[in-house]
C-alpha cells in the first residue's frame, strides 16, 4: 500500500493521548535517555556504540508494595507513594494488580538487592513515583502503552538525526511488552514516518514493537532471568539477549549452562574487591556433570551488550542498594576456589 510522506505535524492518537494524560507521562520521557541513565550513559563514551534509551518500571511486586498504606518500609524508595496508589483506585487496578509481577524469574537475592533500590530513588521520592505511573499504565492499558513506546522510541531516534539508536525495554523490571501486538492505520504510519524521519511498512495485521521498526537503525538488546525457552523467544524478535546468572536460584547453575551451551552470553554479578580487577575465565558446573569454561569481559566498561561475544562472562561489579545485602548468595563473592551456587559450583580464574 502507498504511504504518504506529505505530514509534517505530530498526531498523536486518542487513546495514547488519554493514556498519557491519565499517568502524567509524555512521550520525550516514557523511555529515559543517557543524560538521566548512568548505565546507558557509558556508552556514550565509544565512538562505535550507538546512544541507548532505556523504559523503568518498577520490579517484582513493588507496585503492590508502594500502593499499600500500611506498607511501613524505612527506606524512601520502598515506601508507600499516596499518588500511586490513588491512580490505582481510580481506574480500579486492584484486580489486575493481585497476580502481578514484573520480575517472574526472580530469586530472593535479586528482588532484596534490586538496583532499582539504588541511586536517586532512595535520594528523591519522585523516581519510584514516575516508575510507579508507567508500570500502572503499562498494566492498565498495555496495547496503549505499547503504542505509545512508538512514539517514544521515534522521538528519540529522531534526535540521532539518522544514526542508530539501541533500545532497552526491560531496564528494570522483566515486562512481556517485546510480545504484545498493536495495529497502527495507515494514517498513523504516515504521519510517524514523515514527522520522525522513519521507514515503518504498513500491514493490516497487528505486529511486535520490533517488527514494527524492521526498517530502521534500531538495534534491541536486553538481559534475562528466564529459562532457556523464553530467551530464544526474545532472540526470534530480533532481540539480543544476555542471560543472568542466578546464583541463588535451586537451577542457578544448570540455567547458566543451557543459556552459554545455546549461544547465550552470560551476565554475571560479582562483589569485586578492586573495580576493573576481575578474573580473566570462569568455570561453571551442575550437579549433572554439566561444565561450561568462558573468557570473561569487563560488562561495567559499557552497557551495550551487543558489542560483546557470544558464550562469554559478563562481569558487573555487585552494587549493593539501599536495604541489599551485597553478600547474599546472588552475588558471587570475589575469590579463588569453587563457590557452591544452585544446584552446583562456580569458579573464578584469575
Amino acid at each position: 500500500m502507498y504511504l504518504n510522506s506529505s505530514y509534517r505535524r505530530l498526531d498523536t492518537p486518542n487513546d495514547i493521548k488519554k493514556l498519557f494524560n491519565d499517568y502524567s507521562l509524555s512521550i520525550s520521557g516514557l523511555m529515559t535517555g543517557a543524560a538521566s541513565n548512568a548505565k546507558i550513559s557509558k556508552n556514550l563514551k565509544f565512538d562505535n556504540i550507538p546512544p541507548a534509551v532505556i523504559l523503568h518500571h518498577l520490579p517484582d511486586k513493588q507496585i503492590s508494595a508502594v500502593i499499600n498504606k500500611d506498607n511501613a518500609a524505612d527506606t524512601i524508595n520502598r515506601q508507600y507513594i499516596a499518588k500511586l496508589a490513588d491512580l490505582s483506585k481510580k481506574f480500579n487496578l486492584e484486580s489486575k494488580l493481585n497476580n502481578y509481577s514484573g520480575c517472574r524469574w526472580s530469586s530472593i537475592g535479586c528482588r532484596q538487592s534490586c538496583l532499582v533500590y539504588s541511586g536517586r530513588s532512595n535520594i528523591f521520592k519522585a523516581v519510584q513515583y514516575a516508575r510507579g505511573r508507567r508500570t500502572l499504565a503499562a498494566i492498565d492499558r498495555p496495547a496503549a502503552y505499547v503504542r505509545g513506546l512508538i512514539y517514544s522510541i521515534a522521538h528519540h531516534y529522531k534526535k540521532q538525526a539518522g544514526g542508530a539508536l539501541s533500545v532497552r525495554l526491560k531496564g528494570t523490571d522483566e515486562n512481556n511488552l517485546h510480545f504484545k501486538k498493536v495495529l497502527l492505520s495507515v494514517n498513523e504510519i504516515n504521519n510517524i514516518n514523515s514527522y520522525y524521519g522513519l521507514n515503518i511498512n504498513y500491514s493490516d495485521k497487528p505486529r511486535v514493537i520490533t517488527e514494527i521498526f524492521k526498517n530502521d537503525s534500531i538495534i534491541w538488546y536486553e538481559y534475562s532471568k528466564a529459562p532457556i525457552s523464553y530467551l530464544k523467544r526474545l532472540t526470534a524478535l530480533n532481540i539480543d539477549v544476555t542471560a543472568s546468572l542466578v546464583a541463588d536460584r535451586i537451577s542457578g547453575a544448570a540455567d547458566a549452562i543451557t543459556a552459554v551451551k545455546s549461544g547465550y552470553r552470560l551476565a554475571v554479578p560479582i562483589a569485586l574487591n578492586k573495580a576493573g580487577y576481575i578474573p580473566r575465565r570462569l568455570i561453571i558446573s551442575d550437579n549433572n556433570g554439566r561444565r561450561v569454561s568462558i573468557k570473561c569481559f569487563n560488562g561495567d566498561l559499557f552497557d551495550y551488550r551487543p558489542a560483546n561475544k557470544k558464550q562469554c562472562a559478563v562481569i558487573l561489579k555487585a552494587k549493593k542498594s539501599v536495604g541489599g545485602d551485597i553478600l547474599s548468595a546472588f552475588f558471587i563473592a570475589d575469590k579463588i576456589g569453587r563457590q557452591s551456587i544452585g544446584g552446583g559450583f562456580i569458579e573464578l580464574i584469575y
